[in-house]
């Protein structure tokens, strides 16, 4: 009974702790290169081989073709991609997905002990964020060849000990079917189809599971892994629903395509290899790949069907934002897209600034209504930012991301307050018309110039966060300087206009309150600036 037990133990938490070691991998990858996956991501054309290239690259960056595919799913409810673009980096993904299987096959002998000792003592006793990172993948990857070593010895009594067991696991796998719906039952729990495919290859190594089996699981794997993609699917726009069904039609339709030639295509991959491990990574590689291939042509093929099985939605509303609740899956994208949509709802207040003064300049009661009507869609983009960056956990974040993070939402406060204070004025363009109130000529010229000295800074800030350029960054601080001179100046001017009869008292109200409301604006630009020179 113990020797059961430790033979389950060691097979089951060597599955865990290589399903740690995949996780702690992958989060670390994404601290180092999550916005490299994103840059690359949203560079993707409609160009099936491009999109592959970008889907390969991205999988291998975050060691998970489900990160991928989540993320994808994030993207094409956001409207950023079109469900075309998204099977073609899918199509790329599925190759990616390989190289974790391919690196474990290899026999290391007793290496992982030095990675785990190398990769711990770096990440313990280093002060730098980077040297640290480095440490946790090295240690990452001491963890996945313990994990294996750990599951083929858990194996190796099943080939000499109880061949029944073996018989059984072979019998049963060498009916395809079977070993691929067991591969699929496999990966569907663990939820990670590297997980199921690196426990085959270790106990292939040790002797327990023939290369027809094996291969028989693999491909079931790949098929399993669809499960999370399709429940992400549920309840999301209509293109991130095709998203997921395209993922799963992908592999089954190339498990179905591989089945009818499964013998022989076992008789090939034993020609790659003498090592059992070896062949079995081999032989995901290859069917992977060739699947992938073989999917190029019939791209165009695919996005209609998927569109006929999911019409669009009348009323259906895709890209209200530029963020998804899947993108917090990949953090770095969840908050580049946060940043992204940030500068987007920036952008229409700056549109509020120019509507606003001329609104209160020219009277002009349709204007002061669009900024009004503005205010509120402002409002909302703003909060529902907000809710989307405190969703995102700042432990899967490096030091560099979690400052801006913070600071992201500092920002958001002040383009907020600007849509705020550019209301404020579209309601004394309404107070000026129902009470008849009227600038004075010079009145009007020094408003004017204080609109444009505000629009200039803000603007500036506004760019120098886009670009994150802290030369023009400072160039807004300069600018802020002279708003707050110039509206000292203004107010004393109004004053003595308003004290020798010149300007309506009535006005008064209006013509400082606007000076204090673009003064305050200037004050928002200030600390927009600031943060982007003090990005790290």
């Amino acid at each position: 009974m113990w020797e059961e037990l430790t033979i389950a133990f060691n097979i089951i938490g060597g599955l865990a702790l290589f399903m740690y070691g995949v996780t702690l991998l992958r989060e670390t990858l994404g601290k180092i290169s999550g916005r490299s996956v994103v840059r690359v991501l949203e560079k993707v054309s409609n160009n099936p081989v491009k999109g592959m290239a970008a889907g390969t690259a991205a999988t291998v960056m975050t060691q998970s073709s489900s990160i991928t595919v989540l993320t994808l799913i994030g993207f094409v409810n956001a409207g950023m991609m079109t469900f075309r673009q998204s099977v073609n980096v899918m199509l790329g993904s599925e190759i990616g997905t390989t190289v974790t299987a391919q690196l474990v096959s290899f026999d290391v002998g007793l290496a992982f002990w030095p990675l785990v000792a190398i990769g711990f003592f770096l990440k313990m006793f280093s002060k730098k964020e980077k040297v640290q990172l480095i440490g946790t993948v090295i240690f990452s990857l001491g963890l996945l060849f313990l994990a294996m070593e750990f599951m083929k010895e858990g194996a190796k009594p099943l080939t000499t000990d109880y061949p029944f067991f073996r018989n059984l696991i072979n019998d049963y796998g060498a009916i395809p079917i079977i070993g691929i719906l067991i591969g699929a039952l496999i990966a569907g729990v663990t939820q990670s189809s590297s997980a199921t495919t690196s426990l085959v290859i270790a106990m292939s190594g040790a002797g327990a599971i023939d290369l027809g089996p094996g291969i028989a699981l693999v491909m079931g794997a790949n098929i399993g892994t669809c499960f999370l993609e399709l429940f992400a699917g549920i309840g999301a726009t209509s293109p991130a629903k095709r998203t997921a069904i395209a993922q799963a039609m992908i592999n089954v339709i190339g498990v179905a395509l591989f089945l009818p030639f499964l013998a022989p295509f076992s008789d090939f991959v034993t020609l790659t290899d003498v090592d059992p491990r070896r062949q079995i990574a081999n032989a995901h590689t290859i069917f992977n790949v060739i699947v992938s291939f073989i999917f190029i042509p019939l791209v165009g093929l695919l996005v209609r069907f998927c569109e006929k099985l999911i019409p669009d939605k009348e009323g259906e509303i895709i890209g209200k934002h530029f963020f998804d609740e899947e993108m917090l899956n990949l953090p770095q994208a969840a908050l580049l897209e946060s940043e992204r949509e940030i500068l987007r709802t920036a952008e229409k207040t700056i549109e509020m600034i120019s509507l606003s003064k001329t609104a209160l300049l020219k009277k002009d009661l349709e204007d002061a209504r669009k900024v009004i009507n503005l205010e509120e869609d402002v409002d909302e983009r703003c909060r529902s930012t907000e809710d989307f960056i405190d969703k995102i956990r700042e432990e899967d974040l490096n030091e560099e991301d979690i400052i801006w993070r913070i600071k992201l939402l500092a920002i958001l406060t002040d383009i907020e307050r600007v849509g705020d204070l550019t209301s404020n004025i579209a309601e004394f363009v309404l107070d000026k018309l129902r009470n008849g109130i009227t600038f004075s000529q010079q009145g009007t010229n020094d408003i004017t110039e204080m609109f444009d000295l505000v629009e200039d800074t803000y603007s500036t800030a506004i760019k120098a966060l886009k670009t994150r350029n802290k030369d023009l960054a400072k160039v807004a601080e300069r600018l802020e300087d002279q708003v707050d001179v110039l509206e000292r100046k203004l107010k004393a001017a109004h004053i003595e206009r308003v004290r020798k009869g010149i300007c309506d008292p009535q006005a008064d109200a209006v013509f400082i309150e606007t000076l204090r409301n673009l003064e305050r604006i200037g004050d928002h630009s200030d600390n927009i600036a600031y943060d982007v020179i003090t990005d790290t």
